[in-house]
């Protein structure tokens, strides 16, 4: 194969082995002979490659291919820490006279220089006596600094066009035993090993590997000579390089069309692989190595006169102001619309509430298509218990109907044409399922069999509980103080996400605070609750934008799984109890009390810092204040859930009118 005009060091982690099973990244493989296992990818490995610079070790991928010789101990030690694996690149059939080991080589096996690559020359590989003292030192150096695998390269040096020697000749049989060998001696010690170069005998040496790099083999039509490895199901990673990937949207998505269409894991990549930038066509790697905000609330907004605004209308039709069925909306401010669709271009998830007794037709399928088409990811937030776990685990007859909704969700996201997000039970975390933790793993693990698929991404969502007090300073909290976090409270859902993290591909909590809500240790009842107002110390309000940063990072750490914030909320009004009797009566709620203080903490939060502690992303729980959010059920915020959105607007009859305006900045430090 083309060496492109780098050292192609491949590194693959690999994370899984032997069996084809592409759930699983940590299957191992048996040499039943020697009873010597070693690690190999499956075809849903996530990648990344980085031959110069400072390795950048955040990316959120099962595997980093780096070289063996320029890479420590100590960073192949975190990327382990960090649950990746770790393949170690290093030249079998060149000489490269910068190697710490070039003064092994004798001169008898140095053949000609390669183009383009000063310093280096071919080897003879048909003298294996000469350099296998010299490659079984590199496969022991991989297996001392804990590589979990090797990708040697120049593996065709017997090819004409490539001019090994004059004084030499390479036969394609002398590659052949040589390629075999290199694979036999890595299996030995343990090491998976991956095919570089060489298509045209990957048919009698796909056996010996576990996995192929490859190196832009759409730009040179080749991608069908690796179809040996996708048939023995084994990942093929591929890079590709064009400038027309990098520059045009278009043509790199239809590049990942193609290669994900043939089953192959491809980026685009700089050719000097220094991390200038990077691009995946793996849906799971796009999303969780890049920083993505959205909106919430509904798939359409019902406003005045019964027109309901389609959320993906608000994001992509650029002449909103003017769309004839929404200027019918009494009140309608089509500059408010136009300017609130400005900024609503850049979100990139769209949130939709999937609650119990929900009905399809609540969801336009062909809107939701064509954001998907636009770049945009849908996420539904499946609350089907919801609250009802306050008063404990459902009954045997309540999970068949649950069961029931499954396959009734699955089928309506089967209509979905592409990937999607898919919260479950968000909120999970309250006493009753945690006394009854194996109970509530069985009923969602059976829920996520049905309901996931290759194009949907899975969670489940945690509620951020536990002390919020700046004065609090407890030590099980783990911080200065309790605003900044409490691990103790955080780590009491562990034997549940340890339990399903096999079927999660990212974990998620949600977080809402409001100056007051329901009492906690004395709530009322569903029709009659009882109010409590806070002071901005006793929530821990001005700490929230570390806290997020805080409860991000140890989420990670606990689960080593990339994390997410489907839905947060600050609500935006003000109860001052002026008659003391412990009970929200007229005129004692200012409904813009508390926004110049959400205001402050939507500017405070640092998306860079966010990405930092391996968040992902987040969206808004409610776009628009709802006058009807707070009518019935077990409401929490109480008359607050009125005031859950960052736009608002006149209200007549219960109704959103078109008269709609921004809640100071917040949308601006959202959508930057």
């Amino acid at each position: 194969m083309k060496k492109t005009l780098f050292f192609v060091f491949v590194l693959l982690i690999f994370a899984g082995c032997g069996s084809g099973d592409d759930t699983n990244n940590n299957d191992e493989s048996v040499d039943d002979d020697q009873n010597i296992t070693w690690y190999k990818p499956t075809p849903n490995t996530t990648w990344q490659w980085q031959l110069q610079n400072s390795l950048n070790l955040s990316y959120t991928v099962d595997m980093y291919d780096v070289d063996l010789f320029d890479t420590n101990i100590t960073t192949i030690e975190k990327l382990h820490n960090d649950g990746k694996k770790v393949i170690c690149y290093f030249s079998a059939g060149s000489y490269e006279v910068w190697r710490d080991d070039a003064g092994d080589f004798p001169s008898t096996v140095l053949g000609n220089d390669m183009d383009g690559w000063e310093g280096e020359k071919w080897l003879d590989i048909s003298n294996i006596d000469a350099l296998k003292p010299i490659m079984l030192k590199r496969l022991d150096l991989a297996k001392e600094k804990g590589c979990d695998g090797v990708e040697p390269d120049n593996m065709d040096g017997y090819l004409p066009e490539n001019n090994a020697s004059s004084t030499f000749s390479i036969t394609a049989e002398d590659q052949l035993i040589y390629n075999k060998f290199i694979a036999n001696e890595a299996h030995k010690r343990g090491l998976g090993i991956g095919l570089k170069n060489d298509l045209n005998q990957i048919v009698e040496l796909e056996p010996y590997y576990d996995f192929a790099v490859n190196e832009q083999c759409n730009f040179y039509d080749e991608c069908d000579m690796l179809q040996p490895f996708i048939d023995a199901n084994k990942p093929v990673f591929n890079a590709e390089y064009d400038s027309s990937y990098v520059e045009n949207n278009d043509t790199r998505e239809q590049l990942c069309n193609t290669m994900n269409n043939a089953g192959f894991q491809t980026l685009v990549l700089p050719l000097g692989l220094d991390d200038s930038f990077r691009y995946s066509c793996n849906f799971n790697d796009k999303t969780f190595n890049s920083f993505q905000v959205g909106f919430g609330g509904s798939s359409s907004f019902k406003f005045q006169d019964n027109i309901w605004v389609s959320a993906v209308d608000l994001m992509l039709d650029s002449n909103i102001s003017s769309n004839d069925n929404y200027q019918q909306i009494r009140d309608f401010n089509a500059t408010a619309f136009s300017n609130l669709q400005q900024y609503l271009t850049k979100a990139k998830y769209f949130t939709m509430w999937v609650t119990k007794n929900w009905e399809e037709s609540w969801y336009d399928v062909s809107k939701i298509n064509e954001a998907i088409q636009a770049g945009k990811i849908p996420v539904f937030v499946y609350w089907y218990f919801g609250d009802t776990l306050v008063n404990g685990m459902p009954s045997s007859s309540q999970i068949d109907e649950y069961k029931a909704d499954n396959t009734k969700f699955k089928n309506f996201l089967n209509k979905i044409n592409g990937n999607k997000i898919v919260i479950m039970e968000p909120e999970f975390n309250k006493q009753a399922v945690l006394n009854n933790a194996s109970d509530f793993v069985s009923i969602i693990s059976d829920a996520i069999d049905i309901i996931d698929d290759e194009n949907t991404i899975i969670s489940l969502c945690m509620t951020d509980t536990g002390n919020r007090g700046f004065d609090e300073t407890y030590t099980k909290c783990g911080y200065e103080n309790c605003a900044l976090g409490d691990k103790y409270e955080w780590s009491l859902s562990k034997p549940i996400y340890d339990a399903l993290l096999p079927k999660l591909d990212f974990i998620s909590f949600q977080e809402m605070l409001g100056q007051f809500s329901r009492d906690p240790s004395n709530p009322g009842t569903w029709e009659s609750p009882n109010p409590i107002a806070y002071t901005d110390k006793q929530i821990g309000i001005d700490q929230l934008p570390q806290r997020l940063e805080n409860m991000s990072q140890y989420l990670y750490e606990l689960y080593k799984k990339p994390v997410f914030l489907p839905y947060m909320t600050i609500a935006t009004a003000t109860w001052s109890d002026e008659n003391n009797n412990s009970a929200i009566d007229e005129g004692e709620i200012d409904k813009s009390g508390y926004e110049a203080k959400a205001n402050q903490v939507y500017r405070d939060i640092n998306q860079t810092k966010l990405q930092q502690n391996h968040l992902f992303g987040y969206a808004i729980m409610a776009l628009f204040d709802d006058p009807n959010h707070d009518a019935g059920g077990y409401q929490y915020f109480m008359e607050n859930e009125y005031h859950l959105g960052v736009v608002k607007s006149d209200v007549n009859d219960s109704q959103l009118t078109g008269n709609i305006s921004f809640k100071d900045r917040i949308v601006e430090y959202i959508f930057k």
